[in-house]
């Protein structure tokens, strides 16, 4: 179960998938032809391709690499006397390559399903990885900081993950999450054909308020939410908008991933530029709100 309760109401049917939503602590989760959702690790063999452990081509995988910086500067900005770091979910290991190399961090450990991106991070970049679940590995010592960017809503049982993270920090340890945000503004407008809905992996949703419940319940004091990225938003708001006015379903974004050309990618790259300004602007304008594309959480363990 996605958390300690069983009242639920559908809120989405599509694709043989239904949206439940908890009646009791308002967490979302996914049900595929009648039975909840549980993705295996059969499901993420693909996710990385085998060279370089990459999902995009050469000049988008260096912009990935920018962002991937800027999160473990953020992170130090937020916990500069931090010495190790968990990043679960660790993708090819440049969080905790960077918190490594250049942040001071004496202990760097990863958990990672996708064989490609364990075997990159482990070979090519000297991690301390860990091919386990997160609910599967038994660790000799505590954290400073925790990661957890983009994983949580893969997962089945999040209260446990929340649960173990908050065992695994040291006192005043820094938990930094990231997750869709099921209230922005564009899934609200495009429904089914929004980006983050992704419901082949993506198992559990959240809004500000239900993610900071949840947090609190397990005693997280938050300093720190917003819902606007750099990364994410304008292109998960431009990409749900071209699918919603071409009925179609992220085409533009799976081109980028695979680069099987059809005559359709014109179009929607056509579609893409005009929207994407637009976009742009309306995230920027939603910088305060709760409407924007991702929640992203810094909080501190609070016993």
């Amino acid at each position: 179960m996605m958390c300690q309760n069983e009242n639920s109401k559908i809120v989405l049917e599509t694709k043989g998938y239904e949206l439940h939503e908890c009646l009791d602590c308002g967490i979302i989760f996914s049900h595929k032809d009648g039975k909840q959702n549980t993705n295996e690790a059969e499901t993420y063999t693909n996710y990385y391709k085998k060279e370089k452990a990459t999902r995009f081509g050469g000049p988008i995988e260096m912009i990935v690499k920018v962002f991937r910086f800027m999160r473990a500067y953020r992170i130090h900005l937020f916990k500069p006397d931090g010495k190790s770091i968990l990043d679960i979910g660790s993708g090819r290991g440049w969080i905790l390559f960077f918190m490594r190399k250049y942040f001071g961090h004496e202990r760097t450990v990863g958990t990672q399903i996708s064989m490609n991106a364990y075997e990159f991070s482990k070979e090519k970049l000297k991690l301390e990885i860990y091919n386990k679940d997160l609910l599967e590995i038994s660790f000799d010592t505590k954290f400073d900081v925790i990661s957890i960017l983009h994983v949580l809503e893969h997962v089945e049982n999040v209260e446990l993950y929340v649960e173990k993270i908050h065992d695994l920090l040291n006192e005043k340890g820094l938990l930094f999450i990231e997750v869709p945000n099921y209230n922005a503004w564009s899934r609200k407008l495009t429904n089914e054909h929004w980006l983050a809905l992704d419901l082949k992996h993506h198992l559990a949703f959240f809004t500000p308020k239900t993610l900071i419940s949840l947090l609190e319940k397990y005693n997280f004091k938050i300093k720190k939410v917003r819902t606007f990225s750099l990364e994410y938003s304008t292109f998960t708001s431009t990409q749900s908008v071209v699918n919603y006015i071409t009925n179609t379903d992220s085409y533009f974004f799976e081109w980028l991933q695979n680069k099987t050309f059809n005559l359709k990618i014109f179009l929607h790259a056509f579609l893409f530029i005009i929207i994407f300004f637009p976009c742009l602007l309306i995230n920027i304008c939603l910088y305060f709100s709760n409407y924007g594309e991702v929640i992203t959480i810094y909080a501190e363990k609070n016993d």
